[in-house]
Order: structure tokens, then sequence, then C-alpha cells
């Protein structure tokens, strides 16, 4: 049975990034980035306003105050995007809006609040700082600076910087298609009334779910009986996927079909079981480009080993930089047990107070507990073996996108 550490090893060193294709900016939102993007000009482009006001010379009005106005004659407007520009003499302003080029001529603007209008000139109460109220060229953006790098998530602000340097089309790297298999007799539709033995199943909903949240495209979503035949051919109609997602039927029961008809597809297996609570059945297995994720049936477990080791192995086909949330340290807010012999990643609540965390495991911890999953905001890393842990020890924890209510702690 493999380690924690090996078995993601293993996962990673089986995965590359996808293709990579040309999407419009439009388009591009919540893919990565296929090359880095570099400033091909500066920002801003030209000297320009930061307030409506007036362009002056500072030196013309070094003398001004309250007492002893100064007025300057105003020699028009220059508004956002004209392309004629007017130039200053000592004596002169002219009328500016925000974000209008600032004459060379000019080396300060004074808000339009601070003047006032008396017929073509203009009254000023104070003196001006030089260079005050003017954004300069290139003081946000050099040019030549390497502004998005490979494999970062396009977003809202990402999408404003693409199209401030006019990438009209965007290289990323191609989304995952997932197809998700749900297997078990004693599963029933969400809509279905239960008869004694059957359950409502959750696993394929949640699956979904999670692989949306990870950016992925989803291929099919499928409930199976534990009937060979029928499985067979659903494992095989899944293969044109990137990803194969099958919950249940990996471990040594009976009717535990699922990993010997997926040695009869041809599908290599690189490894079966972790040394993991809750998830030890975890198979992972390739066929061609595809790759295949056994995951446990019970929801807790699936739910873990998918956040664990199938999520960081979608993000490196989508190209992402970062595969997943980094451990953070906190401090228990109980005692805990000693240590199982297994990595133990323990569902719990996370809360930040001050500076510091602190976190509280959730009372129950069954592989099979859908609570857990609600109540849940964090996993928190117990080493096998470990010895009893007073309250206030600090601990790994790695925090979940899950919003959960939590009574203070």
């Amino acid at each position: 049975m493999l380690s924690y550490e090996s078995g993601k090893q293993l996962i990673l060193e089986n995965v590359q990034p996808l293709e990579i294709e040309e999407r419009s900016l439009s388009q591009s939102r919540g893919y990565a980035l296929a090359s880095e993007i570099v400033a091909s000009h500066p920002m801003p482009l030209f000297n320009n306003s930061a307030v409506d006001g007036y362009a002056v010379l500072s030196s013309d009005l070094e003398q001004c105050s309250n007492s002893s106005k100064i007025r300057l004659k105003n020699l028009g407007y220059l508004y956002a995007g004209i392309t004629e520009m007017i130039e200053l003499t000592p004596g002169c302003c002219v009328q500016i809006a925000t974000g209008a080029p600032v004459p060379d001529s000019a080396d300060s603007v004074v808000m339009k609040e601070d003047v006032t209008l008396d017929g073509e000139t203009v009254e000023f109460h104070q003196p001006v700082s030089f260079q005050e109220n003017v954004r300069f060229q290139g003081e946000d953006i050099a040019e030549g600076k390497t502004m998005l790098p490979t494999g970062i998530e396009i977003g809202a602000a990402q999408l404003a910087l693409l199209a401030t340097f006019g990438h009209a089309q965007v290289p990323v790297f191609r989304k995952p298609a997932v197809s998700i298999i749900s297997t078990g007799n004693e599963l029933v539709d969400v809509d279905q009334k239960l008869e004694p033995g059957q359950i409502r199943e959750s696993n394929r909903f949640m699956l979904e779910g999670l692989v949306r949240d990870a950016g992925c495209d989803v291929n099919r979503v499928l409930m199976v009986p534990d009937d060979p035949q029928q499985l067979k051919s659903e494992f095989q109609a899944a293969m044109d996927s990137d990803v194969i997602l099958i919950s249940g039927g990996m471990s040594v029961g009976d009717h535990d079909f699922a990993k010997p008809l997926l040695k009869e597809l041809g599908v290599q297996e690189i490894f079966w079981k972790v040394s993991v609570k809750p998830g030890k059945p975890l198979y992972f297995g390739k066929l061609g480009k595809s790759l295949i994720f056994g995951l446990p049936g019970n929801p807790a477990s699936s739910y873990v080993i998918f956040m664990e080791f199938t999520l960081p192995a979608l993000r490196r086909m989508r190209g992402c930089r970062l595969l997943e949330k980094d451990w953070v340290e906190a401090r228990l807010s109980e005692a805990m047990p000693p240590g199982i012999s297994r990595l133990h990643l323990m569902r719990g609540q996370l809360n930040a107070q001050g500076k510091e965390y602190r976190v509280r495991p959730l009372p129950f911890q069954g592989s099979h507990s859908i609570s857990s999953l609600v109540e849940a905001n964090a996993l928190i890393w117990i080493d096998p073996h470990s010895p009893a842990m007073p309250a206030e020890t600090r601990v790994k924890v790695r925090p979940l996108d899950n919003e959960i209510v939590m009574e203070p702690f």
C-alpha cells in the first residue's frame, strides 16, 4: 500500500497539461494561460490627468494664496481621447478631463473644485505641487514587464489586462473532459422512493460539482448497477474522456467488479490503495491518454480523495500553476487521541482568530458521513501513529472552499 506522498507523486508523474488552443478574449475566462503575457507598451501610454481640472505650470502659482489669488487665461479644453494638443505658455492654463493627455508644456493639474471661473480666466486660490495629479507614462506598467505568467487562471482582472494590451485571441490550455460513473446495486435515483436496503445516489452529483468547480467539462454522468456486462460497456464508452471517475466497486467484495473490468479493457493499473483514511481503496490507471480514478463509494471518502489526489491532477491537465491550496498551521481547539496506523485526513472547522487559525475536528468522522461534508471547511493532517495531542497543539490544515455554519470556538 502506497504512502500519501508516493501516491500523489505517481499520479502527477503521469499527468501533463493538455494541448493549447486559441480562444477569444471574452471566452477565455476560467482557462489557464498557455504563454506569458509581456507588456508591449507602457501603461499609462502617455502622461494624463488623474482628475477633472486645469493643467498648469506649477511655477505660475508659487505665490498663490487665499489672500493673493492668481488668474490664468484658459486656452481651451482637453478631453479624454483628444488627438490635437493645446500647448501652454506662462500665465495660461487649459481645462482638462480625467484621462486626457497632459501637454508637455504643463507639469501639474489643479482640481476643478479648487478654482473659481471668472469669464475667460480661472482664479486659483493656492499653490500646486510640481507634478500633482498627473499620471505618468509607464508608472503603472513598464514596457517589457512580464505581467501574466504561463499557467495563471484567467479571471476578471486578467481579462482587463489582456484587453489593455490588445489580446483579442488568447492561448490557453484545453480543459479536461470528465466522465463520472457511480456504481452499486443499492443505489436509486434522487426522485425514487426508497425500499429497504436502498439509498439515494449522491456521489455523482457531488463529483460533478467538484469537477465543475475545478474548471473542467463534464462529458457524461451515469449511475450503473453492479452488473459486469453493463459496467464494462459504460466504462468502454467513457474512455473517450480525458478523465474517468468511477465511484465504488474498487474494494474486494464479491460485487466489486470495477477493477477486474478495467483490466479486461486494457487499462494499465498504476496503483491501487493508499495508506490514507478515509479512502484507502483509491485506484489510478491509464488507457491511452485517458486517466482513470477509482474512488471509494462512501461519500466522505470520495470527497477527501478527490480533493487530495484527483483535483491536483485535473489542475495540472488544465495547465494551472497552482495545483492545490497550501497547508496552513492552526492550533487545535481540543485534545486529540493518538493517531491510527494510516495518515488520517480529518474533517474539521477552521476559524481565523486574530492573527492565527484555530481548528476543531468534527466529532463524527465516518467515511459514509454526509453531515461531515457540509459541516467541514478544512482537512486536518494527523500523522500515522502520532501521539495524543493536547489542545493548543499546532497542526497542519488544508482549507476547503466550503461554506459552513460554524459556532465560535
